[in-house]
């Protein structure tokens, strides 16, 4: 009989608190859900995320695009970060030319030099 009454208590103190939050919670105001974060890119962006982005080794990105086809904008620590913007241009250029990166320095180079 124990098991009643507490099962008892406990549904009539569960219904207490059921009618307290209705009271302070009103009823016309819709509930709002945390919206998830989207994937979107981050405004500077890191070497993991470019060799992903460009599916490159990270030998390549050092060898082939660090401080010849993109320079860092920032430094934190000793990881440098790049613009958006210059790597999302850098993309469509290689992807008009179907060239790689060796060839993309080649002829920039010798733009330069003309």
């Amino acid at each position: 009989m124990e098991t009643n009454t507490t099962l008892t208590q406990l549904l009539e103190e569960t219904k207490k608190i059921h009618d307290l939050l209705a009271d302070r919670i009103p009823k016309h105001r819709p509930m709002v859900l945390e919206q998830q974060p989207t994937q979107e890119v981050p405004e500077h962006v890191d070497i993991t995320w470019l060799t992903d982005y460009f599916g490159i080794s990270k030998g390549t990105f050092y060898n082939e695009v660090d401080g010849k086809l993109l320079e860092a904008i920032l430094n934190i620590g000793r990881r440098p970060y790049y613009l958006k913007s210059d790597v999302i241009e850098l993309m469509t250029e290689r992807k008009k030319k179907h060239l790689g990166f060796k060839k993309l320095n080649t002829e920039r180079k010798k733009k330069e030099n003309k």
